[in-house]
């Protein structure tokens, strides 16, 4: 199950969620507290993935290289463009994990997937 950590940043406000194999990330308007953009990053202990939206910029599907490489060398983490966002795998798991945090969150990040698949059937 996602559990919620609170960050208030300047203007908005944040909300991190986090179980073994999700983070969420939200940002809140802080005046109205409508939701302005998300980071779903999934499947953490393998390849991590990040399935993105924004009200200004749309979506965006990224692997996260975490830049650790070598041993004797450590780099910043990157987002590199991904292909398909595994929908059919993501989505089940996200319903389930989300069951105990804000609806409101919960229904519009659900609704905001089911989205991008409609318009991206394919990736």
């Amino acid at each position: 199950m996602l559990v919620e950590f609170n960050i208030n940043q300047h203007n908005k406000k944040k909300h991190w969620f986090q179980d073994e194999y999700f983070d969420l990330f939200v940002w809140l308007d802080a005046v109205n507290g409508k939701i302005t953009s998300f980071q779903l990053c999934y499947d953490r202990d393998n390849q991590e993935r990040v399935m993105s939206w924004d009200y200004e910029k749309g979506f965006s599907h990224h692997y996260l290289d975490d830049g650790e490489t070598s041993p004797h060398k450590n780099m910043s983490p990157v987002f590199i463009q991904y292909g398909r966002f595994a929908h059919h795998e993501v989505m089940p798991k996200f319903i389930k994990s989300s069951s105990q945090i804000d609806t409101t969150i919960s229904y519009f990040i659900i609704q905001k997937l089911d989205e991008y698949i409609s318009k991206n059937p394919h990736g």
